[in-house]
């Protein structure tokens, strides 16, 4: 009898000089990706960090950061050669939580 294959996990995201990378896993596939130290910056709504805070403030905004992967993937219809980057561009502001709903 064989052992079940178990799934595997993403790689732990892993600061990168001035970027964080990470994977994301879609339709059954895994997609290396990268966001700019400008991009954290952005989502986390920041205008400066220390260098030793990168990866934190990406740990914390990484349900947001993953969205954004995804969303950018998507729009490519789910192809990208090499590694799928983040840019500050790339971040859109969070809907206004005062802004009436339709």
């Amino acid at each position: 009898m064989y052992p079940l294959a178990t799934a595997r996990q993403a790689k732990a995201p892993r600061l990168d000089g001035r970027r964080v990378t990470f994977e994301i896993e879609e339709d059954g596939g895994w997609t290396p990706c990268a966001i700019s130290e400008a991009a954290i910056l952005d989502v986390a709504g920041r205008k400066n960090m220390r260098p030793g805070e990168l990866l934190g403030v990406f740990l914390r905004a990484r349900p947001r950061i993953e969205a954004i992967a995804r969303a950018k993937l998507q729009a490519r219809d789910g192809y990208v050669r090499g590694i799928l980057n983040i840019w500050s561009g790339d971040i859109e502001p969070p809907p206004d939580a005062t802004a009436p709903q339709a």
